[in-house]
This record gives C-alpha cells, sequence and structure tokens, in this order.
C-alpha cells in the first residue's frame, strides 16, 4: 500500500486492531482498497440468499446460530496455536463464523458476551460468542480447535430459515417456512471457484469504486471480539 498498490491479503487480515488501523490509515490516505480473502461474502449463493431475505421469504431475521469445529492435533509449535501467527479458535477458523453472522445482521453488534477455554501458549482453544445489534437480531458462535464439528450456520426468521452446510464455500442452502414445513433449495455458483470470485470482486472494488462487502469498521469490530475474549 505504501508503494500506491490495492491488497488482497488471507484471513486473518491483521493479528490485531493496532496493525489493522495502520493498513487503514494508509488505505484511506492513498485511495486504495484493502480487503481480507474471506470466501463466503464473494460467493454467489449468499447474493442469492441476500436477495430472497429482502424479498421477505422468511420475514424479518431474529437469529443466527453458526458454528465452525477443527480438530487439530496437539501441538505448542504449530502455527494454528500461535498468538503471533493469528491462531486460535477465533482468528483462525471464528473469522467464518463471525463474517456469516455478521453478514445475515442489518447493523453492526452494539453487545458482545464471550468466554473461552484457552490453549497453553495463550489463544483460545474453544470459544463461545454472543452478539446483539439495536435491530434486536442476536447471533450465536461455537469455535473449537479441538474438536471436530459440522460447518453449519443458520437464519433464523419470523417466517422460515435459511440452513447452510459447507458454508465457507457453500453453494446449496435449503430454506424451511415455518408454516406449511415446505422446503425450498437453493443453488448458485461453485464451490471449487471460490477463490475466482473472490478476484473478480477484488478488481470490482477500485474500478467501479466499491466499498468491500466487509467494511474496516466491521473489521475493528471483529478485533475487538478478540480483544474480550
Amino acid at each position: 500500500m505504501v508503494s500506491g498498490k490495492h491488497v488482497f491479503c488471507e484471513k486473518s487480515i491483521t493479528v490485531n486492531s493496532r496493525q489493522l488501523e495502520e493498513c487503514v490509515a494508509i488505505a484511506q490516505e492513498k485511495g486504495l482498497v484493502i480487503c481480507d480473502g474471506m470466501t463466503l461474502l464473494h460467493m454467489p449463493l449468499y447474493k442469492e440468499l441476500k436477495k430472497k431475505i429482502a424479498e421477505g421469504a422468511i420475514g424479518d431475521v431474529k437469529m443466527v446460530q453458526v458454528n465452525l469445529g477443527s480438530c487439530k492435533e496437539y501441538d505448542v509449535k504449530n502455527r494454528f496455536f500461535s498468538k503471533e501467527l493469528a491462531g486460535g479458535a477465533l482468528l483462525d477458523i471464528g473469522v467464518y463464523a463471525t463474517s456469516f453472522a455478521r453478514y445475515f445482521m442489518k447493523s453492526k453488534p452494539d453487545v458482545v458476551l464471550t468466554t473461552a477455554n484457552y490453549f497453553e501458549t495463550g489463544v483460545d482453544e474453544t470459544s463461545e460468542i454472543l452478539l446483539k445489534n439495536p435491530d434486536g437480531e442476536m447471533a450465536v458462535m461455537a469455535l473449537t480447535m479441538r474438536a471436530k464439528q459440522p460447518k453449519r450456520g443458520v437464519v433464523a426468521g419470523e417466517k422460515g430459515f435459511i440452513e447452510i452446510y459447507d458454508y465457507p464455500r457453500a453453494a446449496k442452502a435449503t430454506i424451511t417456512y415455518t408454516e406449511s414445513g415446505k422446503t425450498e433449495v437453493i443453488e448458485a455458483g461453485e464451490s471449487a471457484k471460490a477463490p475466482q470470485y473472490e478476484v473478480a470482486d477484488m478488481q470490482d472494488y477500485p474500478a467501479c469504486r466499491k466499498t468491500p462487502c466487509f467494511s474496516y469498521g466491521d473489521i475493528r469490530h471483529f478485533h475487538r471480539i478478540y480483544a474480550s475474549n
């Protein structure tokens, strides 16, 4: 960025909020885009689901539930458990869950409640996070680095709920309508093309002066979650 280049980087975008603020300041000063590679934010499926929600398919969103568990081998020297290398449940896999929750919430959460079990290196081995925003929407996130969980996300509204498996690169979702019990399957995109969707969106941001779908303010909030853990 110092050389005037837009930046698309692997998650987690930085290890802490101080580093992020420094990057944001440079990007704003030079009119550049800095964006982390969060696959789900670029998948065609999520854009279709946003349209369905906007059309009132499930009514007002009330609750988001999302979990991810990755059973990593016990190794204190592994990057997954290193504070300096953005290890731990929240910064390594929790970025997917946080992005999922925030994507379906109308506004940024103003209430954050967390609890965690810590690995001996000081990173969170297991985290439970509850978010609530001014619109009354809530999200519950369950993360662990030492036990396998399905990559499952649920968006629940007054009229039905959306269920998505393997949500980081999902191409399929099921909507269940509460009153009738009927289900509708939504399919869009291909999981294998996730990196291509990311690159295509990143190319559009500076060319069309678009704002990345996850703002700097949201990412700052993500680091505040980590600090509260």
